[in-house]
């Protein structure tokens, strides 16, 4: 057992590494709440604002937005993250910030209700919701 936490962080080294960078410069405290281990940006930076993003063992969060369904959801990709290892950036990352962008750019008129549906029915999205233990939404 002992041996297992620094094998499992080198299998998720690449997103391990970019979640302790976007630690440092969000400048994110680590917390706990709901049962859940993340690192909250009380001020987020230039790129956490309203957002959550897990990179292998890490949750980051804006302190605005840290609630238990997107803490959740964020624990759900970090199981992502522990089986597909240094896949999970292509597999998962990738598809999950261009639906991220995607919904930005091209949904500013819909309801919150609406995009939030879009979002989490993306498939990659619907499995972290399932896999942090997440009823699917409507």
């Amino acid at each position: 057992m002992f041996f297992l936490k620094p094998i499992l962080f080198i299998w998720q080294l690449p997103q391990n590494l970019l979640g302790l960078i976007l630690c440092f410069v969000e400048r994110a405290k680590k917390r706990q709440e709901f049962g859940i281990s993340y690192y909250e940006a009380k001020k987020p930076g230039p790129f956490m604002k309203y957002c959550a993003i897990s990179l292998g063992s890490f949750i980051i969060a804006d302190a605005a937005v840290a609630d238990k369904a997107s803490l959740l959801h964020e624990s759900g990709h970090q199981r992502q993250s522990l089986v597909l290892g240094p896949f999970y950036l292509l597999v998962i990352g990738l598809p999950s910030i261009t639906g991220n962008l995607m919904d930005r750019l091209l949904h500013k008129k819909w309801s919150g209700e609406r995009r939030e549906r879009w979002y989490h029915a993306l498939p990659w999205e619907k499995s972290a919701d399932r896999l942090g233990g997440l009823k699917a939404k409507n």
